[in-house]
């Protein structure tokens, strides 16, 4: 039964894989083509695209019996719908042009890439969080959270290329389709401090569980989560503090980003690896 659900969502997740890769490269190559992309072309793909994602994790989400996020797969496709689900509550908001050929752009890039080894979706035992929901929450807000740190990245590589720009007097071609520097750093200020909230959230719900459990506490995990957090918080204050602002500022938060998406992997192979120790079934045994 297990096996056949995952066939059957992960053929849905590559179904939304080619619907956001079709919204990228509408995007691109109406760029190339010297042209504003249709927004609302744009945005009926992105919508097409999480529809079929939703669903995909919906399934997923029924058979685990709790929020997928047990595996590298799971969270990569987790973090893509979080990420287009944000430029949706985002992007009509504040209009931010090309916002959405970049969201289509890497929401491909993380369902696509999910994948690229079988390893990552072994399957693992239902129940990954002991019906903990407190835990659950605490998983699912801080990937959630890692969606607006993603998105923040995405404003911030925008910001980069629309200095650049500015500083060879180029107004043509790509330039003249994004968002002015003000616009962009004034996204970026707000991303930044909605993810810590979000993150800082995220440990205070795991907080509620683990002082009462000490023991089960997952050192790893959380030394990894907690640094992401550190180092996002301290680009806040620096901030604040304007010790850190536009050229400096942009390149911190993709640079945090790619370091958060990074972390993930040592995480999940520490976790098979405090399985093993203790007798446990991991997702490769199975």
């Amino acid at each position: 039964m297990f096996n056949e659900i995952i066939m059957t969502d992960r053929t849905t997740f590559a179904i939304a894989a080619a619907i956001y890769g079709g919204a990228f490269l509408f995007g691109l190559i109406s760029l190339l083509m010297r042209r504003a992309y249709s927004r609302t072309i744009m945005f009926a793909l992105l919508c097409g695209g999480f529809l079929i994602q939703t669903i995909a994790l919906n399934l997923r989400g029924t058979e685990i019996k709790a929020c997928p996020l047990g595996n590298p797969f799971e969270i990569m496709q987790f973090l893509a719908w979080s990420l287009v689900l944000l430029f949706f509550i985002i992007g009509p908001a504040f209009r931010l042009r090309l916002l959405g050929g970049f969201t289509a752009g890497l929401a491909t890039l993380l369902v696509a890439g999910s994948f690229a080894l079988p390893s990552w979706d072994a399957p693992y035992p239902p129940g990954i969080f002991g019906d903990n929901h407190w835990i659950e929450l605490h998983a699912a807000l801080a990937i959630f959270s890692y969606g607006f740190f993603a998105i923040l990245s995405l404003v911030s590589a925008m910001f980069l290329i629309q200095q650049h720009g500015l500083k060879k007097k180029q107004f043509k071609g790509v330039y003249q389709y994004l968002p002015s520097v003000q616009q962009l750093d004034l996204m970026a200020r707000r991303l930044l401090i909605t993810g810590v909230i979000v993150l800082t959230a995220s440990l205070a719900f795991g907080a509620v569980f683990w002082i009462n459990n000490f023991e089960l506490v997952p050192i790893f995990k959380l030394t990894a989560t907690c640094l992401i957090w550190l180092g996002y918080l301290t680009v806040f204050i620096l901030r604040i503090q304007k010790k850190l602002v536009t050229r400096r500022h942009a390149i911190a938060t993709i640079a945090l980003f790619i370091l958060a998406m990074a972390s993930l992997w040592p995480v999940q192979s520490a976790r098979d690896t405090e399985a093993l120790t203790e007798g446990l079934p991991t997702q490769v045994e199975r």
